[in-house]
């Protein structure tokens, strides 16, 4: 446990804790060891060694933490020959012990400090005579708490002569030699004593080579560590282990073998012998391998494909959120066009109703399921199908139709609308939308807005004719005052009295313009005829006039006429007057465009900039200004856009809705 562990269960201050733990440690109660920035102790298993001359009986030494003998018992200094001097004080290097199976004593010695108990097999000299024993290095602690380790020798095993010789019979060895396997048989110092020939053949040599020599295969440093290790393992308990690992072969080629290894063990529980047995697995190696790479790319490719699959259901969950973002906007779109203020159908190529919302079904006094067994024409019945057929390539054609008519009830009366006709394709489904207002509000209030401008035309003439009347009689008597008047003072006021007052009797004049503007409703009118009619006072100027327009009508106020008058009296009524003058037409961004261009002298820069305005005092031109405040009432507009020195150019720009060709089917 961990020094918080420990204060943890015993609810105690952590440097408390620790304190007590080093005290425990010194003591040999517990060891501890670092575990990263940490301190874990556990319950100590050392020996005291004061206790240890008290309960052993056989042969021992002592060594503390510097690897330094400071004790041992008489029997050890028998067994080596060497007295208690000889012995305690010196390091464990001068024992006359020799360490079996290449071990080397001081990392041993290093691993029992640290609380691990070992054995390890040695042989004691004494003399000529060798005895074979066993070291059981067991860790212990000192007075003052440091750790220490203590030797016992086990003499249990008789001493016994470490020459051997193979005695095997020649009939069992001539069998192991057409073994398929490698047949390997060593002592327990590694010295050869046997190999078949599979054997011979695969490393490249005799058995005159390899026997009495070392068994050394060419292999690298770690598996010849991993292979001390293995046969260090071999016990009288588990004699049998199995181990791979690569082997370079005689022709260079690098091979993978897998060894048994059996340890044989003398009456004494010595090992005697290894005989190992080993086979060539290169094929199941690299087969292996194979198999390890291939199962490694079939996880990568189901990691990728497992991605891909996330990704397409990412992109899956975002169309999934994304149509029913659609359904939602389609049905709040369907709901407003169900509870729209204005008259919704779809028409289909063949005339037929397939969709009319709330307002149409009111408003017509039909049902909507009625309206759907409908068609256009039912509803508008000038209308017939063949004017229908027209109007939809016409549609197709890019073009949208507005126009004002009236739908018929159920009832059979009608109702006043604007129709604005749309072609629209969606999902290989061709369909015309079709918006009617209804406009019976608008006329009526239209009626009553021309009544009273009717009462107060009536009123303003009335008032006009009286205030000129006036005006005449005051400037009557201002004549006369000023002839006989003789103080040039009074002269200069009379002067500019009768000013002032023909300045009254212009602005008087300029309403009587305005007095009959916005009286009728705008209506259809035909641009051509009206052009033919007006020209015919100027063409006796010497003035020639052509027109170039087509069969278009224009939807403007009654006062149409006076537009055009007016342009044409400003271009003929310069000094020098135009010898020819154009009406041409164009259509740009969709919208009509009427010309008016002629080859005179055209407006010098400062006319241009005041072309339309009137002063102040009632001065400059007002007809432009009338013509193009008429234009305005039905959002049409009026330029002049001439070269000075050049030529007089006025264009008259048209909106899409507010002109239509006649050749054009209409409703």
């Amino acid at each position: 446990m961990s020094i918080t562990e420990i204060s943890t269960v015993l609810a105690m201050n952590r440097n408390t804790v620790a304190k007590y733990m080093d005290i425990l440690q010194i003591q040999g109660a517990v060891d501890g060891r670092k575990r990263g920035t940490s301190k874990v102790y556990y319950q100590s298993e050392r020996l005291p060694v004061t206790s240890l001359r008290k309960i052993c009986t056989r042969p021992f030494f002592v060594i503390d933490h510097e690897g330094m003998i400071i004790d041992q018992n008489q029997d050890f200094c028998t067994l080596v020959a060497m007295t208690g001097d000889q012995v305690s004080g010196h390091p464990l290097e001068n024992l006359p012990l020799r360490y079996l199976d290449g071990i080397q004593p001081g990392q041993l010695v290093r691993a029992v400090l640290k609380g691990t108990e070992q054995r390890i097999r040695a042989q004691v000299r004494q003399g000529e005579k060798i005895q074979s024993v066993i070291l059981l290095m067991v860790p212990v602690v000192f007075e003052n708490g440091r750790p220490g380790v203590s030797v016992i020798v086990d003499l249990d095993n008789p001493s016994a002569d470490i020459s051997r010789k193979d005695t095997t019979s020649p009939d069992i060895l001539a069998l192991l030699d057409d073994e398929m396997e490698y047949v390997v048989r060593r002592t327990a110092e590694g010295i050869t004593r046997y190999v078949n020939e599979t054997y011979c053949r695969a490393v490249g040599k005799t058995r005159e080579e390899l026997i009495g020599r070392p068994f050394k295969p060419l292999i690298s440093p770690e598996d010849a560590d991993r292979i001390q290790i293995h046969l260090a393992g071999l016990s009288l308990k588990y004699p049998v282990g199995t181990i791979e690992y690569r082997v370079v072969m005689a022709n260079g080629e690098l091979r993978y073998q897998r060894w048994q290894d059996r340890a044989l063990f003398n009456s004494r529980g010595e090992l005697d012998t290894i005989n190992s047995f080993g086979i060539d697995i290169t094929e199941q190696v690299l087969t292996a391998q194979k198999l390890k790479k291939t199962q490694e790319t079939l996880e990568e490719s189901i990691v990728h494909r497992t991605e891909e699959l996330r990704g397409i259901n990412r992109q899956l969950y975002s169309e999934i959120a994304q149509r029913e973002r659609m359904e939602e906007q389609l049905l709040l779109a369907q709901f407003a066009m169900d509870r729209a203020t204005d008259m919704v159908f779809w028409i289909d190529q063949d005339a037929r109703i397939r969709y009319a919302n709330d307002v149409a079904a009111e408003g017509l006094l039909y049902s909507r399921i009625e309206l759907l067994d409908c068609q256009f024409g039912d509803l508008v019945p000038f209308y017939s199908l063949e004017e229908w057929d027209l109007l939809w390539q016409d549609l197709k054609n890019g073009r949208s139709v507005s126009r004002e008519t009236y739908l018929v009830k159920k009832d059979g009366t009608g109702i006043p609308v604007d129709v604005r006709l749309t072609y629209l394709e969606f999902r290989g489904k061709e369909m015309v939308y079709c918006s009617s207002r209804d406009l019976s509000e608008r006329i009526r209030m239209d009626r009553a807005l021309k009544e009273a401008n009717k009462k107060i035309n009536v009123y303003t003439s009335i008032a006009r004719h009286d205030i000129q009347n006036k005006i005449t009689i005051v400037l009557a008597y201002l004549g006369r005052i000023k002839k006989a008047m003789t103080d040039p003072v009074l002269l200069e006021y009379l002067n500019r009295q009768e000013h002032a007052v023909k300045a009254i009797r212009t602005e008087i004049n300029m309403t009587r313009d305005f007095k009959d503007m916005g009286l009728r409703s705008p209506e259809w009118q035909n641009l051509p005829a009206i052009i033919a009619g007006i020209i015919t006072p100027y063409e006796q100027k010497s003035v020639r006039i052509v027109s170039d327009l087509p069969e278009v009508e224009i939807f403007a106020d009654a006062q149409l006429d006076r537009v055009f008058d007016r342009l044409m009296e400003k271009m003929t009524g310069t000094g020098e007057p135009p010898r020819e003058i154009q009406v041409s037409y164009q259509i740009r961004d969709g919208a009509l465009m009427i010309i008016f261009n002629d080859n005179g002298p055209g407006f010098s820069a400062e006319e241009k900039d005041q072309l339309f305005d009137i002063q102040n005092d009632g001065s400059g031109n007002r007809g432009l200004f009338i013509a193009r405040e008429i234009l305005s009432l039905t959002d049409i507009t009026l330029s002049e856009t001439g070269e000075p020195g050049t030529s007089a150019r006025f264009e008259i720009q048209v909106p899409e809705t507010y002109y239509r060709f006649l050749q054009e089917t209409q409703i």
